[in-house]
Parts: structure tokens; sequence; C-alpha cells
């Protein structure tokens, strides 16, 4: 008991673990939002229907309107599969009502 009680003693006394120069060695840190992988596109048509697939055949999930930004993640010919993160939702835009992201040849 009385090695015990001694340790913690020297413990306080002289500290215990990493040494400190008295100084605030915490580093400031700053966090910011991941770069987005994704090109976007603009809608240029007044209403825009947003559909299950790249095809007028597919239903209706949703509209986009004149100058909303929408994040591509796909393509089909003359389409883009779109995500609209404040509904979280994927979906097909004719890319003809659409400016700023170019299809591939």
């Amino acid at each position: 008991m009385k090695y015990f009680v001694l340790m913690i003693v020297m413990m306080l006394l002289f500290g215990c673990g990493s040494s400190t120069t008295g100084e605030d060695s915490a580093e400031s840190v700053t966090f910011s939002a991941p770069p987005n992988p994704y090109q976007t596109v603009t809608v240029t048509g007044s209403t825009v229907n947003l559909r299950q697939g790249p095809g007028t055949l597919y239903a209706v999930v949703g509209s986009a309107h004149a100058g909303d930004t929408l994040m591509v993640t796909g393509e089909a010919p003359d389409w883009y599969r779109v995500y609209i993160p404040e509904k979280s939702l994927f979906a097909w835009i004719y890319a003809g009502l659409t400016s700023g992201a170019v299809m591939p040849q």
C-alpha cells in the first residue's frame, strides 16, 4: 500500500506519460465538404419531367424547373441519370433540356 501511495504522489508531482511544454499542443483543424465527383447540369426547359429510366416510356417520378442544378451520376444515349439530394431521388432527364455537361461521343 505504501508503494502505491508513493507512486501516486510521484505521478502527481512529476506527471505521467509525455511531457508538455505549457503551450497548447492541439492544432486547429478545418473541415470542408469533399469535392463533388460528379458533373452538374442546369435545367433549361421551363418544367422538365424526371423519369424512372432513360426514355419517355418510363414513369414520371418528379419534375425539375429552369435554373435547377442537378448532379449527373450516369448517362445513356441522350439522357442523364441525375441525383436530387433534397428529395433523395435518382432519376433520368432528357439531355436536350439541360446545359453544362457534354455527352460522350
